[in-house]
């Protein structure tokens, strides 16, 4: 298994975060109010630019109904 880098894990948890919560029919707002977190934490995720704590990633995949590896998996996995 080949390491991933932050920028890999941050841009997989991007397109997964974005791809998810667009499959759900739910804007950023929607989300981000459902799993008490700011709007601009999903919008910052979804851009790869930040780097969420545990508790924010749970809040989201719990918000989704899914599981922790599905927001963080890779094409390639």
């Amino acid at each position: 298994m080949k390491n991933k880098t932050i920028d890999q894990v941050r841009a997989d948890l991007a397109r997964n975060l974005k791809s998810i919560r667009l499959s759900k029919g739910l804007a950023q707002e929607r989300l981000a109010l459902e799993a008490d977190v700011d709007r601009t934490v999903v919008s910052k995720i979804e851009r790869a630019v930040t780097n969420p704590s545990l508790d924010v990633l749970l809040r989201l995949a719990n918000m989704l109904d899914v599981q922790l590896i599905d927001l963080l998996a890779s094409n390639a996995d």
